[in-house]
């Protein structure tokens, strides 16, 4: 019985021992570089009609009589492109590459609701120490539709660049917009495709715009 008891309890060391080291190696293989990213709560729209090209009078009354349709689109955008949706869109491009860091552990965070903090804040947002760091920012989310241009999706980022141990970020804003040809749908049957196409202008919105940031010059 006691050596049962023994051989038990040998088991159950080297079970933990096991799980230890597994969860140690798996640690050490995480990258040392960490990127943050902020998704945003936010989801503007505005249409446009012939109305807005006849001065202020005319682009008064375009926007009165788009008011609640402008309304209805950006509470659909929000929930279409919607915090979770915005990160299913960004693992289906290699952001770390594309922001041309080294290899790094990327980490969502959750969104700020606060525009003056997410946008004005020079310091890390996140508790991290690390010191090669550095966050990116979804500021906004904006659909338009204007009467010559078409649909379009627009967007706002900001990357942050802290590697060094910098307390003060490097900052980069700057935007991305592309084209819809089905957003927003204009039959149920449509939401499918619709929406899936918001998520791939979005990633394509974010590649735009990590592609007009400047390489960092090595010293």
């Amino acid at each position: 019985m006691k050596l049962q008891t023994a051989l038990g309890a040998a088991a159950a060391f080297a079970a933990i021992l096991s799980g230890t080291q597994a969860a140690a190696a798996q640690e050490s293989a995480q990258p040392a570089c960490e990127l943050h990213i902020f998704p945003t709560l936010e989801g503007q729209a505005q249409t446009t009609g012939w109305l807005s090209g006849f001065g202020i009078v005319g682009a008064v009354a375009d926007a009165a009589k788009n008011k609640d349709r402008n309304v209805s689109e950006a509470e659909y955008l929000k929930e279409a492109l919607g915090p979770r949706l915005q990160i299913e869109a960004l693992r289906s491009v290699d952001v770390v590459a594309a922001l041309r860091l080294p290899p790094s552990q990327i980490i969502y965070e959750t969104p700020i609701a606060d525009r003056k903090v997410s946008t004005k804040a020079t310091g890390r947002l996140s508790a991290s120490t690390a010191p090669c760091y550095a966050e990116l920012l979804i500021t906004q989310n904006f659909y338009k539709k204007a009467a010559i241009y078409g649909r379009s999706l627009n967007n706002r980022f900001i990357f942050k660049d802290f590697r060094g141990g910098a307390t003060k970020a490097k900052l980069v804003k700057g935007r991305g917009g592309n084209g819809l040809a089905h957003f927003p749908p204009k039959t149920t049957d449509e939401t499918e495709v619709a929406e899936s196409e918001l998520r791939e202008t979005f990633a394509k919105n974010f590649m735009e715009f990590a592609g007009g940031i400047a390489p960092t010059k090595k010293k």
